[in-house]
């Protein structure tokens, strides 16, 4: 049963991370000038440092959400003689959420507020 739970929310977290990639934070270039080009990040341009924080760790949470995907997947196909131990999977979504948790920190503008809110979402994804 609690492979299930962990398959859906490693797909959850796979989508999430896709589509984060796919539109990050603060959006697209439009139109070319001012030294940027059509379709880039434009946190990018604004700043690097969080877009890089951003994208590594949406990069991880995708990949982690995968490495659960592909493991409970092979867990569920083989016989009862072969299945995995969960604990690998959980460690690997716990690593999903804090890579989420911090590619959603660093795509935010970090002011006091946002801040707090996002110390109160990482305390909801630890407790999961």
């Amino acid at each position: 049963m609690m492979a299930k739970y962990l398959m859906l929310a490693g797909i959850l977290a796979a989508s999430v991370a896709y589509l984060t990639g796919l539109k990050p934070p603060g959006g697209l270039w439009r139109d070319e000038g001012n030294g940027h080009s059509a379709g880039n990040p434009v946190l990018y341009d604004i700043d690097k440092r969080r877009y890089n924080a951003f994208f590594y760790s949406n990069s991880t949470s995708f990949m982690a959400s995968i490495t659960v995907i592909v493991l409970l997947l092979r867990r569920m196909t083989k016989g009862d003689e072969h299945k995995l131990p969960l604990w690998p999977m959980h460690t690997a979504m716990l690593l999903d959420m804090l890579a989420l948790l911090g590619a959603y920190a660093a795509g935010k503008v970090l002011a006091k507020s946002c801040r707090d809110n996002v110390a109160h979402v990482g305390g909801s994804e630890v407790a999961l």
